[in-house]
């Protein structure tokens, strides 16, 4: 996706600028006058806020009232430097309409006056007076929600800088540095199944625009979304947080590094869906969802192999598997195959054999007769391999080169193919999704597609990392796919895994940690993941708009689901969920799992038939 013209936008530059340090201390002594007039003319229109003006709430009820707060300083300082504060208040108008009465649009004086309990939006907000700050801290100390984004607080009431300190403090969080045009990160990706995340996909990436308020960064141990460029490369994790949230004495805030007017690059309009679950939590709203990955699983993980030259090297990555009792796919260059027949019959004992074609060439853009007849030779090749009644039927594809198009996908589904693997270009999100090349074709056929958006062995040699540097990314990849709740391709060539060489001493650190979360990560081949996906798709779920007091959901045919889990999110922290009951004494008993202090997961671990379930939740 290509960044908008920059003149669309002039007067963000204006205010980007307005966030420099350096150059505030040049700001006009005229202009800082002004401000100082307002400021004064603001303070005496109303009253300091009395002590009892805002009553305790009761953490666990839901916060009704949302707040736009509307910063008349702020709106001076940019209207004074060519700039429109309300023009990024706008974007917040427009989103906040659907909810009604129960929005309202606020001033200083009301701030001051003392708001009940509910969610104050502080977009943007950057210049803060002492009275406003003190108005706010109180407003959350009395149970109020605080939604945050970009600069809010940077300047006092003078517009002069006092750097990041008061929404440090609100969220217990740090700000490391900017996101600058001339860095690539200009994607956020969010965390699936997230408290504030769940509304979209896993590693979810949207697009920000390089615009002139540069985003921050933040380091925190609670966040909702990461910076990354469009390859996804895996950063350091105290600079490329996006989205961070806190929860303190029963108020809850939330902090978006970036300012609004990123919004105008979100065409596929995935930040809506991403405030709305954001919303949600800091209104104290238990929702309930359909997760990702069965059995309670936080993350799902693919070990595969392209096996192709120096095909015996299989063998050492299968050896790795079969020590941690782990089972992969590996995708065969069948004209190579033929020639290591023993190999090939010995890996399918444990392992999933799936095609990599027959020669190592791309398929995209190529004749439906030619990729047609280059299927067929493949399919004999196999079958001339191990035997029409030696193997289940091989029903995995990965294109050579990562290249495939709609031609494609046609005919493996035709000579029954029934998942492919595919590069990282193929989508915005980190989970499986069903081929969109024939559109009549419903998910219990389409092929499931599995994007590789993790770093492969092809990727280090580019970047001639040694072990140890190597090691760092590999780490990092894997903490990003488990918080993001991602499915993890973990793609590896025969010709690099010679006994001794870089992959074979990365993946076997890798493959142990796999086993140490064997309680939230689903680790299959890629059949295994596929059938999953579909069982996933006959469980339908739609999320309530309002708090959550039952789950009810159809298991459409042919049924034979098992380990579909739903996650909850708390009205509080630790707001843990304490039973499911079964509206009839037919209905299997789901279990309930604590995951952290903002969700709990509900799991079916029996195999459900095809009907309606419905359960009552009590919390």
């Amino acid at each position: 996706m290509m960044p908008r013209p920059f003149a669309s936008c002039l007067y963000l530059y204006v205010v980007g600028l307005l966030l420099s340090t350096t150059v505030f201390g040049i700001a006009s002594a005229a202009k800082v006058k002004n401000l100082e007039v307002t400021q004064t003319q603001a303070v005496t229109s109303a009253p300091e806020i009395p002590p009892t003006a805002v009553p305790p709430a009761h953490t666990a009820h839901t916060l009704e009232a949302i707040y736009l707060y509307a910063s008349p300083i702020t709106s001076v300082f940019f209207k004074e430097n060519g700039a429109s504060y309300d023009t990024l208040k706008q974007h917040w108008r427009e989103y906040l309409r659907p909810y009604g009465g129960s929005y309202r649009e606020v001033s200083r004086a009301n701030l001051l006056a003392g708001l009940t309990p509910g969610v104050l939006v502080l977009g943007s907000a950057i210049l803060l007076d002492a009275q406003e700050r003190k108005a706010i801290t109180a407003f959350a100390e009395a149970g109020g929600s605080i939604l945050a984004t970009w600069g809010t607080g940077a300047r006092n009431g003078k517009g002069q800088w006092e750097g990041y300190g008061f929404i440090e403090n609100l969220l217990d969080m740090k700000i490391t540095g900017k996101v600058v045009n001339e860095n690539p990160e200009h994607f956020i990706n969010t965390f699936g199944d997230g408290p504030l995340s769940w509304s979209v996909p896993g590693g979810n990436r949207i697009f920000l625009g390089e615009v002139a308020e540069s985003p921050l960064r933040i380091d925190s141990p609670r966040l909702a979304a990461r910076y990354f460029d469009w390859q996804r490369y895996p950063a350091a994790k105290n600079t490329n947080g996006a989205i961070a949230f806190f929860e303190k004495a029963g108020s809850r805030r939330a902090y978006f590094g970036f300012s609004e007017s990123s919004w105008e690059y979100d065409d596929r309009l995935e930040l809506p869906k991403l405030l709305d679950a954001t919303m949600a939590w800091l209104r104290r709203e238990r929702r309930v969802f359909k997760a990702a990955w069965p059995d309670g699983n936080l993350s799902a993980q693919l070990l595969e192999m392209d096996t192709e030259d120096k095909y015996a090297n299989a063998i050492n990555f299968a050896r790795h598997l079969d020590e941690a009792k782990l089972k992969g796919t590996f995708y065969s260059l069948t004209s190579v195959a033929t020639k290591n027949r023993d190999i090939v019959n010995k890996l399918a004992e444990k392992h999933e054999i799936a095609y990599h074609a027959e020669i190592h060439f791309g398929f995209k853009g190529k004749s439906p007769e030619v990729q047609q007849e280059r299927l067929a030779k493949m399919v004999a090749e196999m079958q001339d391999i191990v035997g029409i009644r030696a193997l289940p039927k091989v029903t995995g594809f990965r294109a050579p080169t990562e290249s495939w198009d709609e031609t494609t996908e046609k005919l493996l589904r035709k000579i029954g193919i029934r998942h492919h693997v595919v590069g990282p270009s193929a989508s915005e999100d980190r989970l499986p999704f069903f081929s969109k090349s024939e559109p009549g074709v419903g998910p219990e056929d389409a092929l499931v597609v599995l994007p590789r958006t993790q770093m492969d062995d092809l990727n280090y040699q580019r970047l001639k990392l040694d072990l140890p540097q190597a090691s760092v990314l590999i780490a990092l990849d894997f903490d990003y796919l488990l918080e993001s709740g991602a499915l993890g391709v973990l793609s590896v060539h025969s010709q690099n895994y010679a006994p001794g060489g870089l992959m074979d001493k990365l993946t076997p650190p890798y493959i142990k940690r796999l086993q140490e979360h064997r309680s939230d990560i689903f680790v299959g081949s890629g059949a295994d993941i596929e059938s999953w996906w579909r069982a996933r798709e006959r469980v339908v779920h739609t999320p309530a708009k309002q708090a959550a007091t039952r789950l009810v959901f159809d298991v459409r045919s042919p049924g034979n689901v098992k380990g579909v889990t739903f996650f909850v999110t708390h009205s509080v922290a630790e707001g843990v969920l304490k039973a499911v009951k079964a509206s009839r004494a037919d209905l299997p008993q789901p279990e309930v799992v604590r995951l952290d202090s903002y969700r709990s997961a509900i799991v079916f671990r029996q195999e459900l038939k095809t009907g309606r379930y419905d359960y009552s939740l009590e919390f």
